[in-house]
């Protein structure tokens, strides 16, 4: 994966939503549309965690120092868990919203300027959603990945937005202007409740890894890989602890050689960690993988 690519990325997602959330909280205040001002907020609080990603970005591309001994991939779940709770409390806050609205008997808004911004907006959005996901094809990062999540979310209220307003003017056309006003909290409510799935989508992955969740693909894995050498090799046992945390994968293998194992060199034990690396997959900078041997099994109690 290209890190100057994803960061060159996360800079430009960066700045088109500022741009958006700008003009989404600007046609809020002028139409008086709390659901546009909602969407123009929710643009501006997706543009500092973008801030946050790309800021990870750059640390993860630097070397380890003494104090992160392991490197700053720590900090990749870290924000996806800010960026997965921001959305869960905006989530909560717009359907309060909502509901206050329709109790306070609607909102009268100017509907010719929302749909515009409505229709505008769901072009753009999804277009760089697209743009973004066929990019990350090659790029294959995870926070351009949960990145482009904000775009997909975004687009998604465009259209929400663009439809209802629609179904507001056509019923002002035919004579039913008090219902119109309830269209806009209306539109607020739906849009948190499918603000939710996204948020939880990203919150469950960040907070495994925060809290030290071991994967259980990449447990399964080592297992399978160790039981195979185990049995091929004559290993007396073994045991493994696997971690994650972002895209950085930490595999500790400790394995115990009977007494009478017929070693010869400590070539032969490179040769046998080359072999187990080799069938964990191809090893890449975000691949922590230590594996030692001992011949008594206190070492692995």
């Amino acid at each position: 994966m290209s890190n100057r690519g994803e960061q060159a990325l996360l800079k430009q997602s960066t700045l088109l939503m500022l741009a958006v959330s700008i003009a989404g909280i600007v046609t809020g205040f002028v139409s008086g549309s709390q659901s546009i001002l909602f969407d123009g907020f929710f643009s501006l609080i997706a543009t500092f965690i973008k801030i946050l990603m790309l800021i990870t970005a750059r640390l993860i591309a630097k070397q380890s120092n003494q104090r992160f001994q392991f490197g700053f991939w720590h900090l990749e779940p870290m924000v996806l868990l800010i960026e997965g709770s921001f959305l869960l409390l905006i989530a909560i806050y717009a359907f309060l919203n909502g509901v206050f609205g329709i109790i306070n008997g609607g909102r009268d808004i100017e509907l010719g300027l929302v749909i515009v911004y409505a229709a505008v907006f769901t072009v753009v959005e999804f277009a760089y959603f697209f743009y973004v996901r066929r990019r990350n094809r090659t790029l294959k990062s995870s926070l351009i990945q949960f990145d482009n999540i904000s775009w997909l979310v975004d687009a998604m209220l465009s259209v929400g937005l663009l439809i209802s307003f629609l179904a507001a003017l056509l019923l002002k056309s035919q004579g039913y202007g008090e219902w119109a006003v309830y269209v806009d909290p209306l539109i607020l409510i739906v849009l948190a409740l499918t603000m939710l799935p996204p948020a939880f989508k990203i919150l469950g992955p960040a907070l495994r890894d925060v809290l030290g969740i071991a994967p259980d693909t990449l447990d399964d894995q080592v297992r399978q890989v160790m039981e195979v050498a185990k049995v091929e090799h004559g290993f007396d046992d073994y045991v493994s602890y696997v971690q994650k945390h972002g895209r950085a994968r930490f595999i500790e293998i400790h394995v115990v050689l009977p007494a009478d194992y017929p070693l010869r060199d400590v070539a032969q034990l490179d040769a046998l960690r080359e072999e187990i690396s080799a069938q964990l997959g191809e090893p890449d900078a975000a691949r922590w993988l230590t594996i030692s041997f001992t011949g008594d099994k206190k070492w692995i109690a």
